[in-house]
């Protein structure tokens, strides 16, 4: 199914910047990367779940679209909309591990200070060197950002659902222009 999620989502990408270009459709368009047959061996399902089929890579901006039609007309602005969805799955992919910080225990379960900075790093680079080295009691995300760290995982995982979206966006846009 992943597979599947991101060659749809290449399609609609590769599609939507065909036609913006006014160029023909492609004579391919891209494929899963799945085995024939009926067997997939183990490794092969732990490879498309390990690296999310590519999908992260598959996540277009915003922008083709506006060369379809106009800002005002529904159907581009559906799709500009989805693409930015797409684009807040990748920054939750690609910011999730910066929010969580080494911190010291000190009484109860989770409670605690962060661990104090290194001397001559950067507050960022500091706090992954801290988290790296494994220094003090545990690693955890602050109160203070737990709604940003939620924000973060509920776009992570709908990813999915965004890039069906986004496909249907695109095929709704590109038969209303056809």
């Amino acid at each position: 199914m992943k597979a599947h999620d991101a060659a749809l989502l290449r399609s609609a990408r590769r599609l939507l910047a065909r036609r913006a270009e006014g160029k023909r459709p492609p004579r391919r368009l891209p494929q899963p990367r799945v085995l024939p047959g009926g067997y997939v061996p183990e490794w092969w399902m732990s490879s498309i779940n390990s690296s999310y089929a590519g999908i992260w890579r598959a996540i277009p901006s915003p922008g083709p679209e506006l060369r379809i039609g106009s800002p005002d007309d529904l159907l581009v602005q559906e799709v500009a909309k989805q693409a930015r969805l797409l684009q807040a799955s990748l920054l939750g992919y690609r910011k999730r591990d910066s929010l969580y910080e080494a911190y010291v225990l000190s009484g109860a379960e989770g409670e605690g200070e962060p661990v104090p900075p290194t001397r001559g790093l950067s507050p960022e680079l500091s706090r992954r060197a801290n988290l790296f080295l494994g220094r003090g009691d545990g690693m955890r995300i602050p109160s203070a950002r737990m709604e940003e760290a939620n924000q973060m995982h509920t776009d992570y995982f709908a990813v999915w659902d965004r890039s069906r979206a986004y496909a249907a966006a695109v095929l709704a846009l590109l038969q209303a222009r056809a």
